[in-house]
């Protein structure tokens, strides 16, 4: 893509068109992964078979890992079409979203950066290879950084006149955060928080906090949150459901994580590998701005907002007890915007050369990524092992493998057992054991034959 001429933005345009196109067709091509897609459906049918969108359930057990805006998206594409179901929901609770996050991000570019860079950081944001693949995994986090990249946009595009955020704003923006909060939980809250307060500060201007029609956000918040509180109320198990959101996936998430658990470095280990190949610049452009954070006055305004963003979301997000990866996905922003103004900085004269090489990186990895999708749906996703347990009528069993049970109903199994090694003597013939290939050298008994296998997964039957 060359930057010089001056078709830049159709190019560009027609850019964006072709790559939602092929992450749109690569959808059809995934499979969804076991642990948590799969898990998801489950509690999806449960939702919509009980007729219950309120108290999610997870089988037996009370699901209240995540609140229910992410499942009523699900449950209503489910009830549209059971056959593509995967890839549509896909498509629309992740891909669209994605979507919208990368024009939210375009027009904030374009406001305090310019409308060239504004394309350019948009296109490289979207083709780094952690965000689209990230877009192609069914995870609450994608549509909740579209909430966040809203409020967040809604802010700045009111900040640019220093003029007090008008009440329409403010309604879009506090209901933003709110609806945000609904999708994954407090991290919506956090991150437009944490990232305004810095950049008011960074801008010498905390008293704008008063233009902020701060009490009317509040009551917005608290309505919205308010009416969900009171719905799960509605229900017997409400109370229980209730005390584990703010007990256990709250307050425990920050303070002691049930799952998760890593050191306060985790995150400054991590980055450095999910940013690429972004990552050289990134950390030479945190590093500049650290080390010049005295004459921040002097800073021009896209460097605040990407600091801003970046810098006191990463340092609460290593504080808190739980921590994944996608937890940093609304920061992504930030990273690529450091990234290319340290390479505008330094490489001025050859700046859109170094782009256009970076964008280049990502569109050949992306290639490559989705030519390897067959070969890897094969050998390391669950997809064969479903189609063959689907074709047999007799019972399913596992060995040293919970998450087995999140294919219950593809197979249409009411469950799926998982037993102990000293069980597995007891299984009568035919049945059948589904055992992932690194548990399978425990198994001695001679009777189990191997029906299949592939580089991850095994199914044996009794004989």
């Amino acid at each position: 893509m060359r930057f010089k001429d001056d078709t830049y933005k159709e190019r560009y345009k027609l850019f964006f068109i072709g790559y939602f196109a092929l992450i749109i067709g690569i959808t059809f091509l995934r499979f969804p992964d076991l642990r948590n897609e799969l898990k998801y459906f489950v509690i999806t049918e449960q939702m919509v078979e009980t007729k219950n969108f309120i108290i999610l359930k997870y089988f037996t057990e009370l699901y209240p890992d995540k609140p229910p805006i992410y499942f009523w998206i699900l449950g209503l594409v489910r009830y549209v079409t059971r056959e593509n179901f995967y890839p549509i929901s896909l498509i629309i609770a992740n891909i669209i979203p994605a979507g919208i996050t990368a024009f939210l991000g375009f027009k904030l570019s374009k406001l305090y950066w310019n409308e060239k860079m504004a394309y350019i950081s948009t296109a490289i944001f979207i083709t780094l290879p952690y965000i689209f693949g990230v877009s192609l995994v069914l995870r609450m986090d994608t549509l909740m950084t579209t909430f966040i990249m809203g409020s967040i946009y809604l802010f700045f595009s009111s900040y640019s006149d220093k003029k007090e955020i008008s009440l329409n704003k403010s309604i879009y923006f506090y209901s933003c955060i709110a609806l945000g909060v609904l999708v994954k939980g407090g991290a919506a809250f956090i991150i437009p928080v944490l990232t305004i307060l810095f950049y008011l500060y960074l801008d010498n201007n905390l008293s704008y906090l008063k233009k902020m029609r701060l009490l009317l956000g509040l009551g917005i918040i608290v309505t919205i949150l308010g009416i969900w509180f009171l719905m799960m109320l509605s229900f017997p198990e409400g109370k229980s459901y209730i005390g584990l959101i703010l007990g256990q996936e709250t307050l425990g998430r920050v303070v002691k994580a049930k799952t998760h658990t890593r050191p306060i470095y985790y995150y400054l280990k991590l980055l450095p590998l999910t940013t690429l190949p972004l990552a050289p610049f990134f950390i030479v452009g945190l590093y500049k701005s650290l080390r010049n954070l005295k004459n921040r006055k002097k800073w021009k305004k896209i460097d605040k907002i990407a600091f801003s963003l970046f810098v006191p979301n990463l340092v609460f997000f290593s504080l808190i007890s739980g921590k994944l990866d996608i937890y940093l996905l609304p920061l992504y922003y930030g990273i690529v915007i450091v990234s290319l103004r340290v390479i505008e900085r330094i490489w001025s004269g050859s700046k859109e050369k170094v782009y256009r090489i970076l964008l280049y990186i990502n569109c050949t990895i992306l290639i490559i990524c989705a030519g390897l999708l067959p070969y890897y749906n094969k050998n390391f996703t669950i997809k064969e092992s479903i189609e063959i347990l689907k074709e047999n009528s007799e019972k399913v069993y596992s060995y040293r493998f919970e998450d087995a049970k999140n294919i219950s109903n593809e197979i249409n199994k009411n469950s799926i057992e998982n037993i102990p090694l000293e069980d597995l003597s007891k299984m009568n013939e035919g049945e059948l054991l589904l055992v992932k290939k690194k548990y399978k050298k425990d198994i001695s008994d001679r009777s189990l034959e191997e029906l299949y296998s592939n580089k991850e997964y095994t199914i044996l039957i009794k004989k």
